[in-house]
């Protein structure tokens, strides 16, 4: 049975980002996963109030990860980059192997180029842990792109 994992990365619970997912899976049963009530240390500055093993413990037993993500200055938010940053560091970052990403970003009518950015990020994050990247679509805050065109399975 494929489980999925709602990642909402945005610092607002409720905004755009939440609502896009919320939408996207609303036929799959999932669970959301509100990254801004989790503190994850910035890469090389861990303190002992860090949580980044409490979420590797959600995303252990899903087979699929759907992240979301506010566009903030011409790429995804720092609560989305910080994540990543931090899988460097951590053996534990290993249990994301083989498993499925759709990543969706949202923000003020995002340039090409903040395309092309978002797309690269998810294309290596993918690929240094070996992760099936299924889909990325970067979109204006409305969200209508990403709902047309990504189809999480």
């Amino acid at each position: 049975m494929n489980k999925t994992l709602f990642m909402n990365f945005s610092p607002n619970k409720n905004g755009n980002t939440n609502f896009i997912g919320e939408k996207l899976l609303k036929n799959i049963d999932h669970e959301t996963l509100q990254m801004v009530d989790y503190k994850i240390s910035q890469y090389g500055q861990v303190f002992e109030d860090d949580q980044i093993s409490e979420v590797f413990k959600k995303i252990k037993d899903v087979d699929t990860l759907v992240i979301g993500a506010p566009v903030y200055w011409y790429t995804v938010g720092g609560l989305l980059k910080t994540f990543i940053d931090r899988l460097y560091m951590l053996d534990e970052a290993q249990i994301l192997k083989e498993k499925k990403l759709y990543l969706f970003a949202q923000g003020s009518a995002p340039s090409k180029d903040t395309e092309n950015s978002i797309t690269y990020l998810a294309t290596r994050l993918c690929y240094l842990m070996e992760m099936k990247l299924k889909g990325v679509v970067v979109d204006s805050s409305d969200g209508g792109k990403i709902l047309n065109t990504m189809t999480v399975e």
